[in-house]
């Protein structure tokens, strides 16, 4: 498992490693199923970015993220990750099984004004329900850029997608604070549910 740039040849190799790998749709997307407790039926699953390297084996799912983020990838990421997540809803859907998705969406997406625009686009190209579509933002994206968040929120929201503030508990917002976003879900850290039983 990769963990950092400078196991493979240093940043810039693994950069354009990552840049080949995401243009010959090398990367893969892993779906992790949300159960509901109730029933024991999987009613969502998140999608996660994996890469399995050709010599090195898996790569750190962070280390895509970062080199992404810091390489102005993240958007060709971001858009792989949604339309790969709502094909395979749509052939799901056609093989009888209805699931919601949902997909992480990084801080500089929410500087990107062209973003909700591309999730509209993706989601008529797949025929998709934005309703069974679920956008989550860290806690911590949001609380930095507060007035930005909220305003992609409610166009998001507008569209009928659902959206998620994960990895609640990590920053500094209180409950009150949350009521001004269009929230459906919010995820709490794990670190708060790790030892639960």
């Amino acid at each position: 498992l990769l963990h950092s740039a400078q196991d493979v040849r240093g940043p810039d190799a693994v950069e354009q490693e990552l840049r080949t790998a995401l243009q010959g749709n090398e990367l893969e997307v892993f779906f992790q199923p949300q159960i509901d407790l109730t029933s024991g039926a999987c009613v969502a699953v998140e999608a996660l970015i994996r890469w399995n390297h050709p010599t090195r084996g898996m790569v750190d799912p962070q280390l895509i993220a970062q080199l992404c983020e810091e390489r102005g990838m993240i958007g060709h990421l971001t858009q792989f990750v949604l339309n790969t997540t709502l094909r395979h809803q749509t052939f799901w859907r056609t093989q009888g099984v209805d699931v919601s998705v949902a997909i992480n969406i990084t801080a500089l997406s929410l500087a990107d004004a062209t973003f909700p625009g591309q999730v509209e686009q993706a989601l008529a190209t797949w025929n998709a329900d934005p309703k069974r579509l679920t956008l989550e933002l860290t806690e911590s994206s949001i609380v930095e850029n507060e007035g930005m968040a909220l305003e992609f929120m409610n166009q998001l929201n507008a569209m009928g997608c659902q959206l998620a503030i994960d990895d609640f508990g990590t920053g500094y917002s209180s409950f009150a604070y949350l009521r001004q976003f269009p929230l459906r879900e919010l995820k709490i850290d794990q670190m708060f549910v790790r030892n639960i039983l």
